[in-house]
């Protein structure tokens, strides 16, 4: 499967949208852990500084700046602050520079960008200030640098988290999808062979539950319309068959009575009549019996590895003689080996018809070329003449059964050839068409292009 198209594939697809939103569900469950214990943290620190600064605000002086001095001791992180201050407002003790402009009401409270020295960098800092009974004020601080360091050491474990996962999800999606293409190209197979004719194929299980439904569906479909196939098939050989041992008698009898009928005798006309159309009737039930024959005997095990520009010289080679009583000068160009796989026959019998009615059309004189050759990966053989050439009105009917061109009723045949030719072709997954030579006709027998191009 080309890259270009794995990418394009829905299991892929899907595992990109898992991967985001896994990343979108870690990052959002990361950030809730991170709110909550924050303002679980906080609103702990807050009831814990309130129910101090009320304690410290009611102890005598002496005991206060002793329990202020303990705690800044014992602060090797440097994350408490305290403050002392008299009636006046001048500062008793602490390790402030200015007091903090927040209301004296014993109410704990997040500045989020206080500075407890000048220079000093601002950092969240949660605050309470309350009143002593002597008119002095109290002042407890605590830094919140620990809730931006957890949210670093989050946002690292978010990280960490993040990229495993994102890459399991991808790795996942990614054998998920080809092994998912591989399915598909399985049935994409399957469907081709059934396209080309054969209604023996079946579409293979995929593993998912709910295709299979579907696909078993499609197999007891394809059942069906092989069994009706058959039997329409068996229904117009067998009709073919059985009216040519009728017809061959019935020619046999006139031949006997067109013997039996002296020369210049009135009936000897209508009987040589009769049998012409009888001949007429006998290569049309032919070639029924033989484009029946193809399309319902599954040829495929016959095929080979086989030179279609070979084929293409033999074919010139055994029509030389015959171009050449008729004036018509034949050329070949097929220098270049075109192996591919298929039956040799068939393929010979295709050519063979295309270039019979190439010589049919063209006139004394006119020139006939067979071309193979490889373009774009792709086998093609082509057939031209500067004949008459093939109206554009009639370039789509030509290949049905029986169609002629309206200009071609002086020439042998019964309007099949093309038809067989076209048969074979869809049997070696080619198509045939025709365009305009300027002056002829061209036709054209080229492979189908690969899927995916």
């Amino acid at each position: 499967m080309r890259r270009v198209e794995l990418f394009r594939s829905t299991p892929l697809r899907l595992a990109f949208a898992f991967a985001l939103a896994m990343i979108l569900l870690t990052g959002g469950v990361f950030s809730f852990v991170y709110v909550a214990t924050t303002r679980a943290w906080i609103a702990q620190l807050q009831h814990v500084f309130v129910d101090e600064a009320e304690k410290a605000a009611a102890s005598d002086e002496d005991r206060l700046r002793g329990a202020l001095s303990l705690r800044l001791t014992r602060d090797f992180r440097r994350l408490n602050y305290v403050a002392l201050y008299d009636s006046s407002g001048a500062l008793v003790f602490g390790n402030f520079d200015h007091r903090p402009d927040i209301p004296v009401d014993g109410q704990a409270r997040v500045v989020d960008d206080f500075r407890a020295a000048a220079g000093a960098e601002p950092e969240p800092t949660l605050l309470v200030a309350r009143a002593r009974p002597n008119g002095g004020v109290i002042v407890l601080g605590r830094s919140l640098d620990e809730v931006a360091t957890l949210r670093r050491i989050l946002a690292r474990a978010l990280s960490f988290a993040i990229l495993p996962l994102a890459a399991a999800a991808l790795a996942i999606g990614l054998f998920f999808s080809r092994r998912t293409a591989s399915r598909i190209r399985e049935i994409h197979r399957a469907i081709e062979a059934i396209m080309q004719g054969d209604l023996r194929a079946r579409l293979p299980p995929s593993g998912i539950e709910e295709l299979d439904g579907v696909i078993g569906s499609v197999n007891l479909m394809l059942d069906e319309i092989e069994r009706l196939l058959g039997q329409l098939a068996a229904v117009g050989g067998n009709i073919a068959h059985d009216l040519r041992a009728p017809i061959v008698n019935v020619r046999a009898t006139l031949e006997q009575a067109l013997a039996a009928t002296p020369k210049g005798d009135s009936l000897r006309a209508p009987v040589q009549s009769a049998l012409r159309q009888i001949d007429r009737a006998l290569t049309t039930i032919a070639a029924l019996l033989r484009i029946s024959s193809i399309e319902n005997e599954h040829r495929h095990s016959a095929f080979c590895r086989i030179d279609l520009a070979a084929l293409c010289a033999e074919l010139q080679e055994f029509f030389l003689p015959l171009a050449q009583a008729r004036g018509i000068a034949m050329t070949l160009a097929a220098e270049t080996s075109v192996w591919r796989q298929g039956d040799a026959d068939l393929m010979r019998e295709a050519i063979a018809n295309l270039v019979d009615n190439a010589l049919k059309f063209t006139p004394r004189g006119g020139a006939v070329r067979i071309e193979a050759y490889e373009r774009d990966g792709r086998g093609v053989i082509e057939v031209s003449d500067n004949g008459r050439g093939v109206p554009v009105a009639e370039v789509q009917d030509i290949f049905r059964r029986f169609a002629r061109a309206r200009d071609g009723a002086d020439q042998p045949g019964v309007g099949i050839g093309l038809s067989i030719a076209g048969t074979i072709a869809r049997l070696h997954r080619m198509e045939l068409s025709v365009a305009d030579n300027g002056p002829g006709a061209r036709f054209i027998l080229r492979e189908q292009a690969p899927k995916g191009r």
